[in-house]
């Protein structure tokens, strides 16, 4: 181990986005990694693949049973030099009977609790990234909104009565409250305490697709595809003709606008490399595709069980994400390309033994 390595602190490591993020702070051997993990469970695929670096002290994991809970990160904070917080934790999942309790309250108080302990006992913390959600921006009420730009001045106007309504609503309601309360706390200090002494980046993406390593033949959800987290399920069973509502045909998304969780990764660790004093909010989008349009090269190769021939996307009939920060700011004029991302996710998920 390396004690000249700043200490990021990683919320949110053992998830989909999570695992990607810790892959590629390893891999670039700039920092050390200490992971709050609900379980011991939850590390057991973890441990098998980041041996190395465990035994280095380059990453610790350790137990905090809820983010949710007053103080969570206080004693890691007090105990560690901890330079940087990246906060990923936060539900996700559309299905639910009760959204507020479900979703918008984990989401509000983990964000919440996050905030007010880095900044009343982050003494050596420079800046906090905090993944959120273009569920935090847009209108759902105005769909699809051919033309319109959306940019980091723009808020979902979701209310609480609107968020008790269903699990959709409910999930963007828990994005959108997360993180304007960190904004809030951010900006203006937590119980008397005065504003962070730290800088602060928000990511808001659209759908985040991609291989899931999170997984491991011998760590598989007990349901299947079905189990996996939302956003790969929902594109394995897209493009199988397996969703419902298309079937036996490709799927069309909600939500065309989509990004590889590579390219989320990596422009989360690229924002803890900005200048001291830069505090953003920042919009971020690979394409605009729906999945068939992801599909060509598994169709060329002769990939079976493929759904039937679905839409194809024209960019024109939907709303335009503004690039601009994730060019200027942070470098990354280019993102992975859909297909090359269905391709990975559709390998990942076979290697699983899930197709």
């Amino acid at each position: 181990m390396s004690a000249s390595k700043p200490l990021v602190l990683l919320t949110g490591a053992t998830g989909f986005v999570g695992a990607h993020v810790l892959d590629q702070l390893i891999s670039s051997k700039s920092y050390r990694v200490l992971a709050p993990v609900r379980s011991p469970n939850k590390i057991q695929h973890s441990q098998t693949i980041y041996t190395a670096q465990l035994s280095s002290k380059d990453l610790t994991f350790v137990t905090v049973g809820d983010l949710s809970a007053p103080h969570a990160l206080d004693t890691l904070l007090q105990e560690n030099d901890v330079s940087y917080i990246v906060h990923l934790a936060s539900p996700y999942f559309t299905v639910t009977a009760n959204p507020i309790e479900e979703l918008v309250n984990p989401a509000v108080e983990a964000t919440r609790n996050v905030l007010t302990s880095a900044i009343t006992q982050g003494k050596t913390l420079k800046r906090l990234a905090l993944l959120s959600s273009f569920a935090s921006v847009v209108d759902l009420s105005k769909n699809p909104r051919p033309g319109f730009l959306y940019t980091a001045k723009d808020w979902d106007p979701v209310t609480e009565e609107e968020a008790a309504q269903n699990g959709v609503m409910g999930y963007h309601a828990s994005k959108t409250f997360a993180e304007r309360t960190a904004w809030q706390l951010h900006d203006s200090g937590s119980d008397g305490q005065g504003k962070a002494t730290f800088d602060m980046t928000t990511f808001c993406p659209p759908m985040i697709y991609g291989p899931p390593i999170h997984y491991s033949p011998e760590h598989l959800p007990k349901n299947g595809i079905a189990g996996l987290n939302t956003s790969t399920m929902r594109l394995i069973t897209g493009i199988t003709g397996k969703d419902p509502q298309f079937a036996p045909k490709v799927a069309t998304p909600g939500l065309p606008h989509c990004i590889d969780v590579r390219d989320v990764a990596k422009a989360i660790i690229s924002s803890l490399s900005l200048p001291a004093g830069q505090v953003d909010r920042i919009l971020l989008c690979g394409s605009v595709s729906y999945y068939e349009d992801g599909l060509k090269g598994l169709r060329a190769g002769g990939t079976q069980g493929l759904g039937e021939e679905g839409t194809r996307c024209d960019p024109k009939n939907h709303f335009v994400i503004d690039k601009s920060k994730m060019w200027d700011v942070l470098g990354m004029a280019e993102t992975i390309p859909f297909e090359k991302t269905v391709e990975d996710t559709y390998a990942a998920v076979k290697q699983l033994g899930l197709l």
